[in-house]
């Protein structure tokens, strides 16, 4: 395949998002449960409530994701607001989040073998994005990385996927989106003529007019870009 660069989705694509999140989470929440005699299911809901709330009055931005605000507002809930207490739930998720990833097969070798410049573009606070990339131990391979953050709007916005193809210094059909969104990642880089993968997606998703195409693991998608 004639791409001259790759922008690459992060979480839910280089690594099982879920799985490390969930096990980060509930770690966070069974210590607040503990700590404030509060049953696991009382603290989950508050996380879910104070999620809810943050997503509420911060939709489509980056700090709509941020888990301190999170943990804040659960403490503010309970009326024991604690500053020192919302940074330690914060030290803690991340914590137990990072000794959990993994990155999913055969992403070290598309990273080691697809000599393209590569961008990561994400929704999400930039700094936790690169201690997941360090983490992963791909960091090295990474170019340049568009987050949320930085561009002021989440996929599907074009300005996400603009600002990336400003910074790899490319045209959009030079340009191969990877991710596991079809709405965000997908439909998000075909409205600017930019092909995609849409990773571990259902395979009634590809339109090859839109140029959106569908694999399952990174070793099928070294295959088809060495084609």
């Amino acid at each position: 395949m004639n791409y001259k660069g790759i922008l690459i989705d992060l979480d839910h694509t280089l690594y099982n998002y879920e799985v490390v999140h969930e096990e980060a989470l509930k770690k966070t929440l069974e210590k607040f449960s503990n700590q404030y005699e509060l049953s696991y299911s009382e603290s989950a809901i508050l996380y879910e409530q104070s999620k809810t709330l943050n997503h509420r009055r911060l939709q489509n931005t980056a700090a709509s994701h941020n888990r301190l605000i999170y943990f804040q507002l659960m403490l503010e809930a309970i009326g024991s607001f604690d500053i020192k207490q919302a940074m330690a739930m914060d030290d803690t998720y991340w914590a137990y989040y990072y000794d959990c990833m993994k990155p999913d097969p055969y992403v070290m070798n598309f990273f080691q073998e697809i000599h393209l410049p590569k961008c990561i573009v994400t929704d999400f606070n930039i700094r936790p994005q690169y201690e997941k990339l360090v983490k992963l131990r791909v960091d090295e391979w990474v170019d340049y990385i568009v987050s949320s953050e930085e561009a002021g709007h989440e996929k599907p916005h074009p300005y996400v996927f603009m600002l990336a193809l400003q910074k790899l210094g490319l045209q959009p059909h030079e340009c191969l989106m990877i991710g596991d969104s079809y709405k965000k990642d997908c439909l998000g880089a075909s409205a600017l003529g930019i092909d995609s993968i849409f990773y571990k997606g259902d395979y009634e998703k590809a339109d090859l007019q839109k140029g959106i195409y569908v694999m399952q693991d990174f070793n099928e998608i070294i295959e088809w870009l060495n084609k």
